[in-house]
């Protein structure tokens, strides 16, 4: 059914359908209630609608906050200055001054606020030949328009083809963590190669960083009281590529350091069965369901970094590292050091994740007193 709906129905037209479902669903309601301005429904059912229900929500709230503000400003400013062009053009300057400011100090809710002002100075002028009590009413019919194309943009969003953030975000940590699987592999081969690499190569991973902050803070902001999940699991697999990224980036620095000495071969074995362990661990994470107990992998990476530090230790007990230049030295152990933090790092995660199942486990099986 899932590939049926994603094959004659892709992601994007599921989105254009579902705008134009909340537009003619907000200007209906605001049709069918009287109002004189239900344009305003549909524009705000536009702004509103996102591709998923957590940025649905983000910038419904922000569209509703800031037009609840920008009516009250247009209103104490049309009862305040006297009704000519020249006071509504300076109430315009005030209002854009001080919305710019805040948006400049705050975010994003002040844009909305200016415009829901402006609104409300141009066309509300007209309704103050009739009195005060017509425009405040006026302020409030256009709040009332603006909720109504919020509520049908996220009532859509919600009930129809749902798109959660959390996902979408859960399906891309496992691209991540597959993708910084495979670079770690073209890191180790490099280094026992002696090739460098360009660091454009660890651009995606970088790139994604503070994204997953953000969309996990979103998720966990407006999608948890509407689903279920464990954003603590999520939060642990977001800091790990955090992690992993500051790993590569200490790989990539070690391999570009380059010098023309040939590190020792005898090396290249314990370096390879430890980045082997450390990209099973990365795939498991990334896989859907990172919370399963893995003994292999804790066993690998823990033996991995022993065997490593065994044969390094003898290295430097035979003799073989003073064969190398100080800065060879260097560029071996900078770039042992990096793979062996990763590998430390990735054991606290799988620790961490170990001991959320035990929690979450007891409290799914926990009988009610």
């Amino acid at each position: 059914m899932k590939i049926a709906l994603s094959m004659f129905f892709p992601l994007y037209l599921r989105y254009g359908i579902k705008l134009g479902i909340a537009c003619v669903l907000a200007g209906g309601i605001s049709y069918a209630a009287g109002s004189p301005y239900s344009v305003w429904s549909i524009v705000a059912a536009i702004i509103a609608m996102q591709v998923n229900v957590a940025e649905s929500l983000h910038a419904g709230l922000l569209r509703i906050t800031g037009t609840v503000l920008g009516a009250v400003l247009g209103v104490l400013l049309l009862l305040a200055l006297p009704v000519s062009p020249a006071s509504v053009l300076l109430a315009v300057f005030l209002t854009a001054v001080a919305c710019g400011y805040m948006t400049a100090r705050q975010g994003a809710v002040w844009p909305a606020t200016a415009i829901a002002a402006v609104v409300v100075l141009y066309t509300g002028t007209q309704q103050m030949q009739s009195g005060a009590t017509e425009a405040i009413a006026f302020g409030l019919m256009r709040v009332a328009e603006i909720a109504t194309g919020v509520g049908s943009a996220f009532l859509v969003s919600l009930l129809l083809w749902p798109v959660r953030l959390v996902d979408t975000l859960r399906a891309d940590l496992g691209l991540q963590f597959q993708e910084s699987a495979r670079l770690v592999d073209v890191l180790l081969s490099a280094f026992i190669s002696g090739e460098q690499q360009p660091y454009t190569l660890l651009s995606g991973i970088e790139g994604k960083i503070w994204d997953n902050h953000e969309r996990l803070n979103k998720a966990r902001k407006h999608e948890s009281f509407l689903y279920h999940y464990e954003h603590k699991v999520m939060n642990v697999q977001v800091t790990t590529i955090d992690r992993t990224a500051e790993s590569l980036r200490s790989m990539m620095e070690a391999l570009n350091d380059y010098d023309e000495e040939n590190v020792d071969p005898l090396i290249y074995g314990e370096l390879r069965i430890l980045g082997d362990a450390i990209m099973a661990t990365l795939r498991h994470l990334g896989s859907s369901d990172p919370t399963a107990p893995v003994p292999d992998l804790v066993r690998g990476l823990t033996s991995g970094v022993g065997h490593v530090e065994i044969k390094l230790a003898r290295m430097r007990q035979d003799g073989r590292t003073m064969n190398f230049s100080l800065h060879k030295v260097v560029q071996i152990f900078a770039f042992y050091q990096a793979i062996r933090l990763l590998a430390e790092a990735l054991l606290i995660s799988l620790e961490r994740l170990e001991r959320k199942a035990a929690l979450y486990g007891n409290k799914n099986n926990a009988k009610p007193s």
